[in-house]
């Protein structure tokens, strides 16, 4: 059992009532328990910045979203995080799994954290590998949240 198991019940514990996003291999427990869940909206979709506009809708509409991402996709978010959700004071926590390989991951690996600061983007969660050199199924994750509330980070 590693810390991706049991993630989706605690955003669910958390009220999160929508999800929404780019399915990634290594979100593939959290996808599972998601999907089998009868009581949740589930909205897949083909790229973060759609994922986060339709967060933005259910938000509107009374809901409590989440959108999931592979940390390559965080690029596609800047533009509706500044130019959507900063100006409506709209927050949507974002699940983020952080990879450092294939080698084509390696550099938003080592910026992600920087450029959700320079976002001031403060509501997600970060999934990171700890050993990415692990084959998949036995590689251990750190998990670092953050939220809106609150200020600091909780790394589990």
């Amino acid at each position: 059992m590693n810390e991706i198991t049991g993630l989706y019940r605690s955003f669910r514990s958390r009220g999160y009532n929508f999800f929404v996003g780019v399915p990634c291999s290594y979100l593939t427990e959290f996808v599972r328990e998601m999907q089998a869940d009868p009581e949740v909206r589930y909205v897949p979709a083909t790229r973060e910045d759609i994922a986060l506009g339709i967060a933005v809708g259910a938000y509107m509409a009374g809901r409590k979203p989440l959108v999931y991402l592979q940390s390559s996709g965080l690029g596609h978010l800047v533009n509706l995080i500044t130019s959507l959700a900063k100006p409506y004071g709209v927050s949507i926590h974002l699940l983020i799994s952080l990879r450092s390989q294939p080698f084509e991951h390696e550099f938003m690996y080592r910026i992600a954290r920087r450029l959700l600061a320079l976002l001031e983007y403060d509501d997600y969660t970060i999934v990171e590998e700890r050993d990415p050199e692990t084959p998949m199924v036995k590689r251990q994750t750190s998990i670092v949240k953050r939220d809106s509330t609150d200020s600091t980070a909780i790394d589990e």
